[in-house]
């Protein structure tokens, strides 16, 4: 043991990560080297109730304290959001209060690094809190561990991982364990088969939507991609999203010639990652779905234009990745009338990074 690294066998381990699909995903790499150097380590992950299945069955966690917050950043965000978001954040810090007492964590790992991720990691006033020094938001006042740099010319993952080698934990091996039941495995077999999808078949998850209206791709251009990956590859084509995104993602079928299966509304968390686990290629927008197709192993072809995908690419798989190179990217707004780093991807670049990772499969 390092001087100065605790053994953390019987400790009782708090993980904060309350957002968002993605992001969870990218730190479950730390919960997985943290809890293998560590099995006798009690570990509780605080995560965003909406998001609660995304951690459920995970044989790495030993508590889910899900809490109750809205997300007032993402692009559906409205005045009465921030509103219904600030009362609904105050009644859950008095309810996740209540249960750190309880529990009374040793140790927090505080990932979000913000004002609010940093507000429950405060309530465990005599436990060792750990976290990044240039953090958003100041969050970093709310610990007495602040020792980590997130340095954004590493991954995401790269990052994280900072907290697991700090308390002498091996991270050269990269696992991402996500549970998924049989049975919902078995729903998506039926709901595929259903559509004519067979096992055999080059089935492709195109992801239309993300969080940032940023990050979206033109529609016409997705149902041109769609056309050509029918036409030249016999491909089965899959879209998927939120249900509030069924119109959007309907209105680029509508623009199509050839078949495409809409399935978003159509899966809860657990299914839509059984849905993933049975595709062949990802293509996409930046998003918790480009994670969770990387986190399969699933080849990943990702448009990134406002977004670094030197910190939050598909991890390992940077030869999927197109963007191209304007001065204002990336810009990390969420926002932008122009979206240039976008509008400037052709289906003609997508296809021919297609034509280059296809003979992997």
């Amino acid at each position: 043991m390092s001087e100065g690294h605790k053994d953390l066998n019987n400790s009782k381990i708090l993980f904060i990560r309350l957002s968002s699909l993605g992001d969870l995903i990218l730190t479950l790499p730390t919960l997985k080297a943290i809890k293998d150097r560590y099995p006798k380590a009690y570990i509780a992950w605080l995560v965003q109730s909406g998001l609660y299945d995304v951690l459920r069955g995970n044989p790495y966690l030993d508590e889910i304290i899900p809490v109750d917050i809205l997300s007032v950043t993402d692009k559906y965000a409205t005045p009465k959001t921030w509103l219904k978001g600030g009362i609904r954040l105050i009644r859950n810090l008095r309810k996740a209060h209540h249960i750190f007492q309880e529990k009374g964590f040793d140790i927090v790992l505080e990932f979000q690094a913000l004002f609010k991720s940093g507000m429950f990691a405060v309530l465990n006033r005599k436990a060792e809190r750990y976290g990044f020094k240039n953090s958003k938001e100041l969050s970093h006042f709310f610990l007495n561990r602040a020792i980590f740099i997130r340095d954004k010319s590493r991954h995401a993952i790269d990052n994280y991982l900072q907290f697991a080698r700090y308390f002498d934990c091996p991270t050269e091996e990269i696992g991402f364990p996500i549970y998924v039941p049989h049975e919902d495995e078995d729903y998506v077999d039926h709901l595929l088969s259903d559509e004519g999808v067979k096992p055999e078949d080059l089935t492709i998850f195109l992801c239309a939507t993300a969080r940032w209206r940023s990050k979206f791709w033109e529609r016409e251009a997705f149902a041109r991609l769609g056309d050509e990956l029918v036409r030249r590859y016999g491909a089965k084509l899959i879209f998927s999203g939120l249900p509030s995104e069924i119109g959007y993602l309907h209105g680029i079928r509508e623009m199509m010639r050839e078949e495409a299966i809409i399935m978003a509304g159509r899966t809860n968390i657990k299914q839509f990652f059984a849905l993933m686990k049975r595709c062949s290629f990802f293509i996409g927008v930046d998003s918790g779905a480009m994670h969770a197709a990387a986190a399969f192993g699933i080849p990943v072809i990702s448009l990134f234009g406002p977004s670094n995908p030197h910190w939050i690419g598909p991890f390992g798989q940077e030869k999927g990745i197109i963007r191209v190179a304007l001065q204002c990217a990336p810009c990390n707004k969420r926002d932008c009338r122009d979206r240039s780093c976008m509008r400037g991807i052709s289906p003609e670049m997508v296809l021919e990074k297609v034509e280059e990772l296809i003979p992997t499969l």
